[in-house]
């Protein structure tokens, strides 16, 4: 099974997102190789990557563009999420993160999902675009997720 989804409407994305997980839903879609509760665990990291492309995410003058891919090989689910937006320093981000969660005594209400998804999910990478004239410039979050894997085993928070 494979999906494609396009979305432009940085007002209406997430609402869209939802309605697609519905879908999802009704049509026990990735059931397997995912169980219920792992589909949950995608759904959440998917979730979690677009509402902050939403809130946060600077398209510049650039008509928003967010593509989601998701493929089911049987075994595992991969997931793509492409934005045109001018992209920021994941590992900086990732730093700064873990930080807050190792400084405080009482961890933070917000500001924990690149943690959150790098212990939900499998070979979680982020793409920055190539300089190269002939690229899209696009920015790209790739991860995948089994049933096999326990996320919440590998939570450090």
């Amino acid at each position: 099974m494979s999906q494609q989804i396009q979305f432009q409407d940085l007002g209406t994305v997430v609402e869209d997102l939802h309605g697609l997980f519905e879908c999802w839903e009704d049509d026990e879609a990735f059931l397997p190789p995912l169980d219920t509760f792992t589909r949950e665990v995608m759904k959440l990291a998917i979730h979690e990557w677009v509402a902050n492309l939403v809130q946060h995410a600077d398209f510049s003058d650039r008509t928003p563009l967010i593509q989601l891919v998701v493929q089911a090989n049987g075994k595992s689910v991969r997931c793509k999420i492409e934005d045109n937006s001018r992209g920021f320093d994941f590992d900086l981000q990732l730093a700064r993160q873990h930080d807050k969660v190792v400084e405080t005594t009482v961890p933070p209400d917000r500001g924990r999902g690149l943690l959150m998804m790098i212990a939900c999910t499998e070979n979680l990478r982020y793409h920055q675009p190539s300089p190269l004239p002939s690229a899209d410039g696009h920015h790209r979050l790739e991860f995948s997720i089994s049933a096999s894997k326990k996320p919440w085993i590998d939570i450090p928070f």
